[in-house]
């Protein structure tokens, strides 16, 4: 493993990364709202159901981004497919912004280029959308980073921060969160891997409570995240 590489993908998947992320609860501040989670034990069931659609949402788009990085209509198809799958508004939204800021940032420090660069003047022509695992999935692939490694990167950043907001929502001590990140990270592994099998016609496979909990929070009269 390219040592630079790992440490450019690594600085793509933190929370301190600029693109917004950190203002993004994918419907679990309606969890919450609504009583639905309160415990640790609450929050670990939240976790198991999303580990178990992950890899037909955006790990499964990371994925297959990345095994047809060159394949660029291809590429197109999946943006739309990413467009229609996510029917919450601001879950689409929210993953188009974070695509926009995060090529923005990669062209602030001169990195990007080939496919990424492909990509941002697609969304620029309104040829595509743009969607934050796809474009990390290119540029994965452009630094022939390896796959699994790559989506085990991203699904970690991503349970972090569920777990980081559920945290902050509930509230939990830090170190009840800590011990639920902990005891998923084998369930991560095995999403990852399967998401490496993912192909297009498993995109869309999603909880329906998921969704709902998605749509509920455009309508909460008050809230701490953007969606």
């Amino acid at each position: 493993m390219n040592e630079k590489n790992f440490l450019k993908l690594l600085q793509s998947v933190d929370a301190f990364f600029p693109i917004g992320a950190f203002t993004l609860s994918n419907g679990l501040e309606d969890y919450v709202l609504r009583e639905r989670i309160g415990t640790a034990e609450e929050l670990s069931q939240y976790l198991k159901g999303f580990l178990q659609i992950f890899p037909y949402n955006d790990l499964g788009l990371l994925s297959l981004a990345y095994r047809h990085a060159k394949d660029r209509v291809f590429l197109l198809r999946l943006d739309q497919l990413a467009g229609a799958m996510k029917s919450a508004k601001e879950v689409r939204i929210g993953s188009c912004r974070m695509c926009s800021r995060y090529v923005k940032a990669r062209e602030a420090m001169g990195d990007c280029t080939g496919g990424l660069l492909w990509y941002k003047e697609q969304i620029k022509q309104k040829e595509a959308l743009g969607f934050m695992p796809i474009a990390l999935g290119i540029y994965g692939a452009e630094l022939a980073f390896p796959a699994e490694e790559l989506l085990t990167m991203y699904g970690y950043s991503m349970l972090s921060a569920i777990v980081n907001n559920a945290v902050k929502l509930v509230p939990l001590s830090q170190l009840e969160g800590q011990r639920v990140l902990f005891e998923h990270l084998e369930m991560l592994d095995t999403a990852a891997k399967r998401a490496e099998e993912t192909e297009l016609s498993d995109i869309g496979i999603s909880g329906t409570a998921y969704e709902i909990h998605c749509m509920n929070h455009e309508h909460l009269y008050s809230r701490q995240y953007m969606s």
